[in-house]
């Protein structure tokens, strides 16, 4: 009786879409935390195809995370290190899941999350100029900027996976995801995956032969800003006097309140459906710009 490797398949899987003799040749050396969660059964398998020395972090699988779960700046501070101290070519780091991928730099840096999309999207247009790609309404211009350079065309929806993913169905989207570095790309398969996103990660550095810090320098400069507010008893109230105040933004109600300014700023307000919360996202090619927005939005909705 053959018992099925469904780990070694899905691996299998991603190094038939990837350039393997490009990453292979690079020789790279990377730092990954696992978490001690999902990542441990797939990681190990998949830079050995790839001729990657890794140095391991938090990767026995008994599901005792390492560290916070929430693969952020505050939470990867150690791992980000090893990625220097070690002399690394960059770090990953997985969420317990493996939906989700954050990269680190060279200089062992933790980058935006928002760059994990952003990696995706170049190295897919790039091959494949002139298609469509599907993001979230709060996912960064970036990703915008980047289709245009490729001809494509960019479509928004709703925050969450299953939204993204019927867009990218809709639009016969080839690539797409949620700046909170997940990436879908349906040629291998329909979800979010952190192994994907690594996979096309390194197939655009070893094919440019560049670092991460030269690929995201290449990259539209924007500065993203969140918050969390609270809801108040009347949303709809909120969402009017910000659209009186901000009567030059072009609306967007598809999911909670989106405005768009002609300097290419945004902010997006949508309420949690987990906690009694307003979450806002807001973008702008300066840091003093979108401090400035967040405030206005603020004194304008009344909060204090």
């Amino acid at each position: 009786m053959n018992i099925p490797n469904f780990t070694k398949e899905h691996a299998d899987e991603i190094l038939k879409h990837i350039n393997i003799g490009a990453i292979r040749a690079r020789k790279f050396k990377i730092v990954v935390d696992m978490i001690n969660a999902s990542a441990c059964v797939l990681d190990q398998y998949l830079f050995e195809q790839l001729n990657i020395k890794m140095i391991p972090v938090n990767d026995i699988p008994n599901g005792k995370f390492g560290h916070e779960p929430e693969p952020t700046i505050k939470n990867l501070v150690t791992t980000a290190k090893l990625v220097k101290d070690f002399g690394a070519d960059l770090g990953f780091a997985h969420d317990p899941d493996a939906d989700r991928l954050v990269i680190m730099n060279e200089f062992g840096e933790v980058v935006s999350e928002e760059y994990t999309l952003a990696f995706g999207v170049e190295d897919i247009l790039s091959k494949n100029p002139g298609n469509n790609v599907v993001i979230n309404m709060s996912t960064s211009n970036v990703i915008i900027d980047i289709v245009k350079k490729y001809n494509g065309k960019c479509f928004r929806t709703k925050v969450g996976e299953a939204n993204v993913l019927d867009g990218i169905v809709k639009h016969k989207a080839i690539i797409g995801g949620e700046g909170t570095s997940g990436v879908i790309y349906p040629t291998i398969n329909t979800s979010r995956d952190s192994f994907v996103s690594l996979a096309l990660a390194l197939e655009l550095l070893a094919q440019r032969n560049q670092t991460v810090s030269e690929i995201i320098s290449s990259f539209p400069k924007y500065f993203m800003k969140r918050d969390k507010w609270p809801r108040g008893n009347n949303l709809e109230e909120m969402y009017e006097k910000l659209k009186t105040h901000f009567k030059d933004a072009e609306i967007n109600e598809l999911d909670g309140l989106r405005l768009d300014f002609s300097d290419s700023s945004w902010l997006h307000l949508r309420p949690s459906i987990t906690e009694p919360i307003v979450r806002l996202f807001g973008e702008a090619k300066t840091q003093e710009r979108i401090d400035a927005l967040f405030n206005e939005a603020k004194l304008t909705s009344g909060l204090k």
